[in-house]
């Protein structure tokens, strides 16, 4: 029997009350393989607006629309294509041997080709519009429906770190990724820290963060200063996420 799962989402409350969520369904894969074996748990520190949660939620929907597009294109890819070149082939032994007015090759191809391409894109049309497309879109919505958000001390503990870091000063607060500073989270679960690192991972795993931030000389700070503005590398976010990577690796 398979084991349920669990996937948490994360609220994070910025310090000018702008809404950050944390979640792993940027990778279309991952959403596409939600089912009831899944348990989809949302967690705040400071409680947010219902605007946001209904953008939030919004946004999930588009999500979904992309990966069941994605889906449905991939999984009838073959057939369409095989239609499509059965007709390329019709129209062009048609246009060949049948009709007896002189029409060059190039014209031969040009409608044959023409009209697999068509049949192709109305096909892909029709596969969206499917019975089964539209049941993978109505699950995927169930389950996100069913997202709960509660309050959790652990997240509020993160949300602190947060606005320290958005208070201070850029170039203190690249200096201090250089310096062992050791947050005592109080409420921290196993669990949750290794969800939500997981999911800033993938928002920080180009090389130039190491490179540029990690790895800076302190004569180059002002330089480095104005390279996070002109990129608008989200710096304080940044700063969190390597607290609690410090976190999991202690």
């Amino acid at each position: 029997m398979q084991k349920e799962q669990n996937i948490t989402i994360f609220h994070l409350q910025r310090k000018d009350g702008s809404s950050l969520f944390l979640h792993p369904f940027s990778d279309l894969e991952t959403l596409l393989k939600l089912n009831d074996k899944v348990k989809i748990i949302g967690k705040y520190g400071n409680e947010p607006r219902v605007e946001s949660l209904t953008m939030f939620r919004n946004d999930l929907y588009r999500l979904i629309e992309t990966s069941v597009k994605s889906w449905i294109s991939d999984l009838r890819f073959i057939p369409r294509f095989i239609l499509s070149a059965a007709v390329f082939l019709v129209i062009y032994l048609f246009t060949s041997f049948v009709i007896r007015d002189p029409v060059p090759m190039i014209d031969e191809l040009a409608l044959s080709l023409g009209g697999s391409i068509v049949l192709f894109y109305m096909l892909a049309k029709r596969d969206q519009n499917s019975e089964k497309a539209s049941k993978k879109r109505l699950e995927l919505r169930i389950l996100i429906d069913k997202i709960v958000f509660e309050e959790d001390p652990f997240v509020k503990e993160i949300e602190d770190v947060l606005y320290s870091n958005e208070s201070m000063d850029k170039a203190a607060l690249i200096e201090s990724l250089t310096i062992y500073d050791n947050v005592d989270f109080k409420n921290v679960k196993d669990n949750d820290i290794k969800q939500i690192v997981s999911y800033l991972d993938k928002i920080f795993s180009g090389k130039i963060y190491r490179k540029k931030i990690e790895k800076f000389n302190k004569n180059d700070a002002k330089r480095l200063v104005k390279w996070v503005g002109d990129n608008k590398i989200d710096l304080s976010l940044f700063a969190m996420y390597k607290k609690l990577k410090k976190k999991i690796y202690m």
